[in-house]
């Protein structure tokens, strides 16, 4: 695996700080790109065949790859909690 993609991994996984505004602003900003692209891949998956830029196979990686991007920087948000004694 190359470096850049273990310091991006690390950077999507970095825990977020929600009780200070301009970190949650700053979270929530650099979620925008991830769902502008979810919202277009999946605008082009339910396109009529025809109308299709991109091939079905293509969307779906694209579309997992997403998700699993968000679930990892939802997951870096969600406040630690501990189990119950």
């Amino acid at each position: 695996m190359k470096r850049s993609r273990v310091r991006e991994r690390e950077r999507l996984r970095a825990p977020v700080e929600t009780t200070d505004p301009a970190a949650l602003a700053a979270y929530a900003g650099a979620l925008r790109p991830v769902v502008a692209s979810l919202r277009t891949l999946a605008e082009d998956a339910t396109a009529e065949p025809s109308r299709r830029v991109h091939a079905r196979a293509f969307l779906r990686r694209e579309i997992l790859r997403g998700i699993r991007e968000l679930e990892a920087r939802i997951d870096a948000a969600a406040p630690v909690t501990s189990p119950a004694s």
